[in-house]
């Protein structure tokens, strides 16, 4: 569905009206309500937002659109004891289900529409048993979805990547068409902690890729990776293009130690994601931004065999992360709605008309009360939220 013009959209304390440009999917003009002024005759439908709260859409900077179970028949869980039985245990739940990777793949980007998520980073598994499989349905997906949700994806060695044998693999994924090398644990999982960062930045110079390391090891093990990724990270040239997923360590260090740790991210350039975990430490996200590392918030798990838990919603995850942090001043409710939102919290015109609209006084009151999203665009195109389901 396209419209032409959003009447009466709130922005801040005023209401605006928004003149869409669908060819170019943009915002050509941001007039303030019953003005007089953009009053000509539109060539798609005009629609009344009563008032609604204009906010841009999300960000998802780590998500796993292969392994979720949403809308498939309930799998117990069982307690994690060791990292491989889990990932043992994850595959055989993944070829107990009869869906293919393209429809959890397409179920959850369309819950994640409807939650106003058009940005995602997603980790897509390959290893030599399932090879390039996961990652040519993702493909496929990913330009069916073209133009509503931008999709970047990372080759995952989720079972090791010098474990499981999957450097050759890896180097097919990447040939295929995946944008970013993935890792995990080198030391934790592939027991080879130098040998495992390298092979990642080797593979990331051979396909000028960028790097996203899945990091669980806690402590000063976890904390000495970064460290050593940080300075590969530097020697490669990577800076701005590599990520440290999850991070535990950093929570689990010093403040002393951590604000040296913090000073080289910064210095090379290396962003860390956290999926705010509630059952773990985290890294201090308010201390990292502080020292000018940049920040990034995913989801992570969603019903998956990791965890039953979880909607893809990523306003409530910001929201979570305020919480956890002690954040509830606005200047600091407004930064945790920075950190997953892709544009400005205000309308640009020229820009990009990719926003969604909720029931909400303001950004700082959205961010704390997490509201339905009644709209969510998407170049100028309705592509979720409550009005998408009317219109449908």
């Amino acid at each position: 569905m396209i419209f032409s013009r959003l009447n009466r959209v709130r922005v801040g304390d005023r209401l605006f009206d928004l003149i869409l440009d669908a060819g170019g999917g943009t915002v050509s003009l941001v007039v303030p309500s019953g003005g007089g002024q953009g009053e000509t005759e539109m060539p798609f439908g005009t629609a009344d937002a009563g008032g609604l709260l204009y906010l841009p859409t999300l960000a998802d900077r780590h998500t796993h659109l292969d392994k979720h179970l949403l809308g498939e028949p309930w799998k117990p869980r069982r307690p994690f004891v060791t990292l491989a039985g889990q990932l043992a245990f994850e595959k055989e739940t993944l070829a107990a289900h009869g869906a293919s990777v393209a429809e959890r793949a397409r179920r959850m980007l369309d819950r994640m529409l409807d939650k106003g998520t058009t940005r995602i980073r997603t980790h897509v598994d390959v290893d030599p048993q399932i090879g390039l499989s996961h990652l040519e349905d993702v493909l496929k997906v990913r330009e069916e979805y073209r133009g509503r949700m931008e999709i970047e994806i990372v080759a995952f060695p989720q079972q090791g990547l010098l474990r499981s044998g999957s450097l050759p693999v890896m180097k097919e994924a990447m040939r295929a068409g995946a944008d970013l090398v993935g890792g995990v644990d080198p030391a934790g999982l592939d027991r080879q902690l130098e040998r495992s960062l390298e092979a990642m930045f080797e593979l990331s110079a051979e396909f000028d890729a960028g790097v996203d390391l899945h990091l669980h090891d806690p402590g000063h093990l976890g904390a000495y990776t970064i460290e050593r990724f940080a300075e590969l990270t530097g020697e490669a040239g990577k800076g701005g293009r590599a990520a440290v997923s999850h991070a535990y360590g950093l929570g689990q260090i010093s403040e002393a130690e951590e604000g040296e740790l913090a000073d080289r991210l910064r210095e090379a350039g290396v962003e860390i994601v956290t999926s705010v975990p509630i059952d773990r430490p985290m890294p201090r996200a308010d201390r990292l931004l502080a020292s000018g590392v940049r920040v990034g918030v995913g989801t992570d798990n969603v019903n998956d065999a990791w965890s039953p838990f979880g909607d893809g919603d990523m306003l409530a995850r910001a929201s979570r992360l305020a919480e956890k942090l002690g954040w509830i001043v606005d200047d600091d409710l407004r930064k945790a709605l920075g950190l997953v939102a892709t544009a400005p919290l205000e309308p640009v015109e020229g820009a990009p008309a990719t926003f969604m609209l909720v029931d909400a006084l303001n950004p700082m009151h959205a961010l704390a009360s997490v509201p339905a999203r009644e709209a969510v665009f998407a170049n100028g195109r309705l592509v979720g939220g409550r009005w998408a389901k009317r219109e449908g």
